[in-house]
């Protein structure tokens, strides 16, 4: 009698189907990276790889700033979203009323980008008054500036908008983990972080790089939000988009849409390379304690 441990093939055919499912789904992110690399754009009959329009897009410094805006905002939504989603999923393992907190936690999902967006502007407009305000009563200069459009507003509204997400794949991932081994751990006399990080993150890591992976390319490729609470600087998206509306579709902007979708798929790719090992290695480990058992 054959078992699921034994059907290499059955195992092999799975995953062959999962990324033929993943490349037909990235298809035209390909196209568009293979369009970035023609001399002639797209369109032209004739194809001529060159690297001309990436070079321009990256030796343009508004670009490059643009750049660095963007791969700040994503290390401050991942700095940031990713221990919340932790705490979050810990707390609904906890509360009673689960259905309440899943309806909270997922509620940005359900509001249209801009009407959130719009919704942050007014809310931190009148924030940052009442901080002028406060800040000119205590003759604390320090605090006028705060919550004016910048920096900090565009990272609260990248905050709200992955958050739901982040929340979602690590609460995926904890649902397996079972408490009674943090249970024994503390029984053991490991204290509250120890229990976590040596015996809990172990098993839920898998998910938190996943929701890391998610908040990423969420972050980089996040533009509406953005363009409404970012105050006076620019990220990739936002350029690629006025570029888009102002200019149409040129051959830096399909350059820009390949720098792009380059690190969403270098994201993506690393996330897939490590659930496969990941899985081949569990399998494994699946397998030698079944042995025994069939053998027997």
């Amino acid at each position: 009698m054959r078992d699921d441990y034994s059907s290499e093939l059955g195992h092999k055919l799975k995953w062959a189907y999962l990324l033929s499912i993943v490349f037909a789904l990235l298809a035209p992110v390909f196209y568009v990276i293979y369009i970035s690399f023609n001399e002639y754009g797209f369109g032209a009959r004739i194809y001529e790889f060159t690297t001309d329009w990436y070079r321009v897009v990256l030796g343009d410094t508004m670009l490059v700033a643009s750049l660095e805006w963007t791969l700040y905002l994503a290390v401050g939504a991942v700095a940031t979203t990713i221990p919340m989603g932790l705490m979050s999923a810990k707390l609904y393992k906890r509360t009673r009323h689960k259905v309440g907190f899943v309806t909270l936690m997922l509620s940005p999902l359900f509001v249209p980008a801009d009407i959130l967006a719009s919704s942050l502007l007014v809310f931190f407009k009148h924030l940052s008054a009442a901080f002028e305000w406060l800040g000119g009563a205590l003759g604390q200069g320090w605090l006028q500036t705060w919550f004016e459009l910048g920096f900090l507003t565009a990272l609260i509204g990248q905050i709200i908008y992955t958050l739901p997400y982040a929340f979602v794949v690590i609460l995926i991932t904890m649902s397996r983990y079972h408490p009674q081994q943090t249970e024994a751990a503390r029984g053991c006399g490991a204290n509250a972080w120890q229990a976590f990080w040596q015996v809990e993150f172990p098993q839920i890591k898998a998910g938190v790089f996943s929701a890391c992976a998610f908040v990423v390319i969420l972050s980089f490729n996040e533009a509406t939000r953005t363009a409404l609470l970012k105050g006076g600087f620019d990220t990739f998206s936002n350029v690629l988009v006025s570029q888009m509306l102002n200019v149409g579709m040129s051959e830096e902007s399909y350059a820009m849409g390949g720098i792009m979708s380059i690190v969403s798929m270098t994201v993506i790719g690393s996330l897939i390379i490590y659930t496969l090992i990941r899985s081949e290695r569990l399998e494994r480990v699946a397998r030698a304690k079944a042995e025994p058992l069939m053998s027997g």
